[in-house]
């Protein structure tokens, strides 16, 4: 017997009920006893296999994780030190390479969106601009503002709360 085969029957053995199952099926050699423990037997080792299984695809996908977060970090390099250690911020999108407005204002075409946006502060147009037109995340938006990143989430939502209010509204 190969030794995984022993070592899912020691595991499945490790239960004192399955223990006393053979040990009883072992003594009297009855048709009920085998039947009790070749079921029990069964659940046990169909609960293994789902559990091999559960485990090598979350490590299949771990590690699928593991390498795209790798090649998005290396293709969309944010933070680069100098030699004063000080970081340089670079956002490459889409609009930096077309020499488009980096002030998301400059996008609207919606009136009703535009009047809505126009009541906003300046901080949370600026908040918009960083993640729509720039299409920073909410970590490198508070790096470059110097807020923490539950502020530029908070703020985020709040403000796109009150846009689809004030749009739904008029």
């Amino acid at each position: 017997m190969g030794s995984e085969k022993k070592k899912i029957i020691q595991e499945f053995l490790k239960c004192p009920y399955n223990k006393t199952l053979f040990e009883e099926f072992q003594s009297t050699n009855s048709e009920e006893a085998k039947q009790k423990i070749d079921l029990k037997f069964k659940k046990y080792y169909q609960n293994y296999r789902i559990l091999s299984y559960l485990i090598k695809v979350l490590h299949y996908e771990s590690k699928h994780f593991d390498h795209k977060i790798r090649t998005y970090k290396h293709r969309y390099q944010l933070i680069v030190t100098n030699d004063l250690e000080t970081p340089i911020f670079f956002e490459k999108s889409y609009s930096d390479s077309i020499d488009c407005s980096k002030d998301i204002e400059d996008h609207i075409s919606n009136e009703k969106l535009f009047t809505c946006f126009k009541t906003l502060t300046a901080r949370q147009k600026e908040i918009l601009s960083l993640v729509y037109v720039r299409q920073m995340t909410d970590k490198e938006i508070a790096q470059y503002l110097g807020i923490t990143q539950q502020a530029v989430s908070k703020t985020r939502k709040n403000v796109l709360k009150k846009i689809r209010k004030g749009i739904t509204h008029d």
